[in-house]
């Protein structure tokens, strides 16, 4: 009786845990869902030659829609990642990056645009810095300058408010870089070594650049820095019990015209492409003032090479 007894109260417990287990797996799955669901927000792009092929996305099927609906073999994709240093009041685009990721090939090409890069906007009669873009006309501008500036389409964006970068970097408990050389801010000090940034301090390391010898492309490298960093420690965790907090940030800070259907297929279909990681920057062009205001002027031959070698990781 008593050994039955015992089987019975294992029994019991195991049920219990697994209804408990089934449960909050229902209700990670209704929130994940509902926050990508809340943050997809399609872009409708036609001022570039590029908008009838893949940015006008409610006439279109997308790459990931032709794999996930069995017409197509994987392809590559293109994406853009704008972060926003004040969302609420149309700020600039802080961080410009582009990534060209090739499933054939499990490669993908991550290219950091100067934020002071002088170029056409689209859509306005005149030129300015790239970062200008987003103030000037939201995420589609932004979209449709890179595009006439790299001569490439863009099948996704990603935009994400910088605030919730420094919330997420907290979640995680911090992150651990290695500082190059010691410098200050207004608000912080950063000794040159191995340092362990709050989501206040990572914001700040990568904002600066005034100290740095190289400039904007200084900054460039810190940002993938902090990044990869904050990549690596989320991989290394277990997210299942922050889960709630993570889905809380994207909700609050982060917009994308990928839908939910892509995103989980982006998983499946592109996860191997982060086996080669390739950076790309533009490194010899020439930074002056032009009526009492700083650009960086791309070089052409470079800009070239650039474009040529985005276009054929997505061919």
């Amino acid at each position: 009786m008593r050994k039955w007894f015992n089987w019975k109260t294992i029994l019991i417990v195991v049920g219990s845990l697994l209804v408990i287990a089934i449960g909050y797996a229902t209700y990670l799955y209704i929130e994940v869902k509902s926050t990508f669901e809340a943050i997809h927000e399609p872009i409708v792009s036609d001022s570039t030659e590029f908008a009838s092929e893949t940015s006008d996305q409610s006439t279109k099927e997308s790459p990931i829609q032709l794999t996930i609906q069995n017409k197509e073999a994987p392809q590559p994709i293109s994406v853009l990642l704008l972060g926003i240093d004040n969302w609420e009041s149309s700020g600039r685009a802080d961080t410009i990056l582009t990534l060209t990721l090739d499933p054939n090939t499990e490669s993908m090409k991550i290219l950091s645009i100067p934020r002071d890069t002088y170029t056409e906007i689209i859509g306005f009669d005149f030129s300015d810095k790239i970062n200008h873009s987003y103030a000037f006309g939201g995420v589609k501008t932004s979209l449709q300058t890179v595009e006439n500036l790299l001569d490439i389409p863009i099948d996704y964006v990603v935009t994400v408010n910088m605030e919730g970068f420094t919330e997420m970097v907290d979640l995680m408990g911090g992150i651990e870089v290695t500082n190059e050389f010691a410098f200050s801010t207004d608000t912080h000090e950063f000794p040159e070594g191995n340092i362990t940034l709050s989501g206040e301090d990572a914001l700040e390391y990568v904002r600066m650049r005034k100290e740095d010898p190289t400039g904007d492309f200084g900054r460039q490298g810190r940002q993938r820095q902090v990044l990869e960093k904050l990549f690596n420690k989320a991989a290394s965790i277990n997210l299942i019990w922050q889960a709630p907090g993570i889905l809380k940030i994207i909700r609050n800070h982060v917009e994308t015209n990928l839908t939910f259907d892509e995103i989980v297929e982006f998983q499946n279909l592109y996860r191997s492409t982060l086996n080669n990681i390739e950076h790309l920057n533009f490194t010899k062009g020439d930074g002056r003032i032009e009526n009492g205001i700083w650009y960086y002027f791309l070089n052409e031959e470079e800009l070239t090479e650039v474009k040529k070698t985005l276009q054929q990781s997505l061919q």
